[in-house]
């Protein structure tokens, strides 16, 4: 590849927000492999101005690109000359196929780890349960056996604790002026 394609294409993959640029290098995969597919025809050689500028117009390097390929202005209509050789045509369509695949395997990998992730939090978090589960069922069986158990045994029952005491009666409420 040639260094000025390889830079206006990473120019066009860098500074661009990535929904402006994929769209943008959608648009101009599909024009280049148009033509690449299509050299003599040339309806695929010629596109309306307005309609690129709009599309490409705000999307940084991608006008560099599409003359850097050899898409020249003629009135109103962009259009890539059939004596134009497409070789800096092949070789951006070359790169952004292999910026799509690397992007796809990029979202792969990450996609992967990101199952390998949910899978470790959720052993993770069936572990703390089963443990919840267990902890509770000693609680459970604790307070089981603790309610099995009859006190009789205790200092209390043996001096006959609270079984003297009188119930308490508060006093009459005091006269007054007397």
């Amino acid at each position: 590849m040639s260094s000025q394609s390889a830079k206006l294409i990473r120019e066009v993959w860098n500074r661009n927000p990535d929904l402006v640029r994929d769209k943008a290098v959608s648009l101009m995969t599909k024009i280049f492999r148009n033509v690449q597919k299509n050299p003599t025809e040339a309806k695929y050689r010629k596109i309306k101005k307005t309609a690129i500028d709009k599309r490409l117009g705000g999307v940084v390097g991608a006008m560099t690109l599409m003359h850097h390929v050899g898409f020249q202005v003629q009135g109103e209509h962009y259009v890539l000359p059939e004596y134009v050789v497409l070789a800096h045509l092949c070789e951006a369509l070359q790169t952004f196929d292999k910026k799509a695949q690397q992007r796809a395997e990029a979202e792969a990998q990450l996609k992967k780890i990101m199952e390998q992730n949910t899978q470790k939090a959720n052993a993770q978090a069936a572990k703390k349960e089963e443990h919840r589960k267990k902890m509770r069922a000693q609680q459970e069986e604790a307070q089981k056996d603790v309610r099995k158990k009859i006190i009789v045994d205790s200092k209390a029952n043996k001096i006959n604790f609270g079984m003297k005491l009188k119930k308490f009666v508060p006093p009459p409420p005091a006269k007054k002026g007397g």
